[in-house]
């Protein structure tokens, strides 16, 4: 398998997110977008939504994120954020 992809979520307080995945999909100010690896560089910004992830394995992660910085250069994606927090637990139907 290729090389993950590091992603790093940032807040004042310091890391609140740092792993190794294979895609990830963030709320972009015009929209959600997707990242895979050897994406072009980007700088983007972020409103508040739903940073999701998947790792290597299959097992997917969520946390909601605040408005803030997002930036893609040479497979690592880091996010500056005010705000993290897990994501209210879906309700069964």
């Amino acid at each position: 398998m290729a090389d993950p992809i590091r992603l790093r979520v940032l807040t004042e307080a310091g890391v609140a997110v740092e792993d190794q995945v294979v895609s990830l999909v963030a709320p972009g100010e015009v929209g959600y977008l997707g990242v895979l690896r050897n994406h072009a560089p980007l700088v983007t910004t972020l409103q508040p939504g739903t940073l999701s992830w998947k790792r290597a394995g299959g097992e997917r992660r969520a946390v909601r994120v605040g408005a803030g910085l997002l930036e893609v250069a040479k497979n690592r994606v880091t996010l500056l954020t005010s705000v993290v927090e897990q994501p209210a637990p879906k309700a069964r139907e």
